[in-house]
């Protein structure tokens, strides 16, 4: 099911409103189920599973967005370039890239108001929706072979554990709809247990992963479906984000059997379906990828290794982040210092630019807005990094080295050894910076690491400890008339 079949199929699961049959008592609180579909009058094939998943993948996208027929709503992408989604707030919150279009964000002044519009925590509507699905799948009597009825429902599970992560990350737990005998309740429910939310988190995709096929990356027809490889990378960011730093390391080394391996050069970690992508949001002419847009200054004319008309300048690395850089990176052809305008001048540092200019996965680009090149969520890189830390974290730097060390290879460096377990963490920090720039991890890490605070208010920001997390929106909150709490010190 390629990115093509996935969009065409969409459009026909909204024209037939068959994703208007969950939707909500008009509020952002409580998505409902309305209309007479049930496991007899649709479920009844393969085609109609394949149709049904369809909806839960569009929030995954890198393109603008999507309207929700059932509530007539639209959404931003979570993994779209605008700065209110899930992937820029991971990044423009913290030392890694500015936005001069969101000073909330760039300055945590932000509040529950300002959240009204936020385009991520709209997205628990989808949840009830792969709730629906899940169950609708479960007591399906269809014909169709026990195996790939497993794969749907399956997938059905990786998807909704997903977008329940991606919601507590943000939000910490939230009223979800995970019950199918709930679905059609009008009454609002208060927030469950964060101990709760994450074992239901975790169940989803424990339950999933025995059922989806390993990998995707020779497999052009079903690129851009949840595989096996991907829900455990969803599962190791729970656990790191949790610490739980055991499980973490059980996760990680799993992927690292499942036969993924690092890419000769950082610069070909973008190329379609390599072997380091794990999961990458697939782009195309019809779902295109904005973030070489938004990035691209706005009176570019060239730089080396990089063709591409002028953009909207809406992001930037700045210079304190890009000093991280040994000179000697091989990841820096990926961060330009310079750039050479449309008047022929040299822009840099000295000269008004006011940050580097991050490049991941652009190279010819000619003309093109949105560009039609997939997205990196989950790489193997990540994995290595991850697997070295919780290591660490359990027994020290020894035999975390190993991970470490390949990461650091492929990007021209030294291997490290004789650090202390305390200088091995701070390392690795710095590390995931350099490796995993733009690709929507900085915030967990800076987080995870006590320093998502103290690094906003060194870039003087006005933070407060209360913005490890964000705010419940107001109207939610407002609609829920006190049984919805707020976070605290919001």
């Amino acid at each position: 099911m390629n990115r093509s079949t996935l969009t065409r199929l969409l459009t026909v699961v909204l024209a037939l409103g068959l994703s208007g049959t969950l939707t909500s008592c008009k509020d952002a609180l409580d998505p409902k189920v309305y209309g007479d579909l049930t496991p007899k009058t649709f479920f009844s094939s393969e085609a109609d599973f394949r149709s049904a998943l369809v909806a839960l993948y569009a929030p995954f996208s890198t393109n603008w967005g999507n309207t929700d027929l059932g509530v007539g709503v639209w959404y931003a992408a979570l993994y779209n370039a605008d700065p209110k989604t899930y992937w820029a707030k991971s990044e423009t919150t913290t030392d890694e890239m500015y936005t001069p279009w969101y000073a909330n964000d760039v300055n945590f002044t932000w509040g529950p108001a300002t959240f009204n519009n936020d385009a991520t925590y709209t997205k628990i509507r989808y949840v009830a929706r792969a709730t629906d699905i899940i169950d609708k799948i479960e007591n399906s009597t269809a014909d169709v072979p026990e195996a790939v009825k497993n794969q749907y429902w399956g997938e059905a599970k990786a998807l909704r554990g997903w977008m329940l992560y991606i919601l507590y990350d943000f939000f910490g737990p939230v009223n979800a709809k995970l019950d199918p005998a709930t679905l059609s309740d009008t009454e609002i429910t208060p927030r469950p247990s964060r101990a709760d939310f994450v074992t239901a988190i975790e169940k989803d995709l424990t339950d999933a992963i025995p059922n989806l096929t390993d990998r995707y990356n020779g497999d052009a027809a079903n690129w851009g479906r949840i595989s096996k490889g991907a829900a455990r990378m969803v599962l190791l960011r729970l656990y790191m984000h949790e610490k739980d730093w055991a499980d973490a390391e059980t996760v990680a080394t799993d992927i690292t059997q499942m036969g993924y391996s690092l890419m000769p050069s950082y610069s070909q970690i973008c190329d379609a379906r390599n072997n380091e992508l794990i999961y990458a949001v697939p782009a195309n002419a019809s779902s295109p990828n904005w973030y070489w847009m938004e990035t691209t200054p706005s009176d570019f004319g060239s730089a080396p290794n990089v063709t591409h008309d002028p953009g909207w300048y809406g992001y930037w690395m700045p210079w304190s982040f890009y000093d991280n850089f040994d000179p000697t990176d091989a990841r820096l052809t990926t961060v330009l210092g310079s750039y050479t305008t449309q008047g022929g001048s040299t822009k840099d540092q000295s000269s008004g630019m006011p940050g580097a200019f991050p490049v991941k996965c652009m190279g010819d680009l000619g003309g093109s807005s949105g560009a039609s090149i997939d997205w990196p969520v989950f790489r193997y890189a990540e994995t290595l990094l991850s697997l070295a830390e919780a290591i660490n974290e359990q027994r020290g730097p020894a035999e975390a080295y190993q991970y470490v060390n390949q990461v650091r290879e492929r990007a021209n460096l030294p291997d490290w050894s004789g650090l202390t377990q305390d200088q091995m963490r701070d390392s690795l920090l710095v590390e995931r910076g350099r490796e995993l720039y733009a690709e929507g991890v900085r915030r967990d890490d800076l987080l995870r690491h006590g320093m998502y605070i103290s690094s906003a208010i060194a870039r003087g920001t006005d933070a407060e400890p209360r913005d490890t997390i964000f705010p419940i929106p107001l109207d939610v909150i407002d609609q829920s008339d006190g049984v919805i709490a707020q976070n605290p010190g919001y």
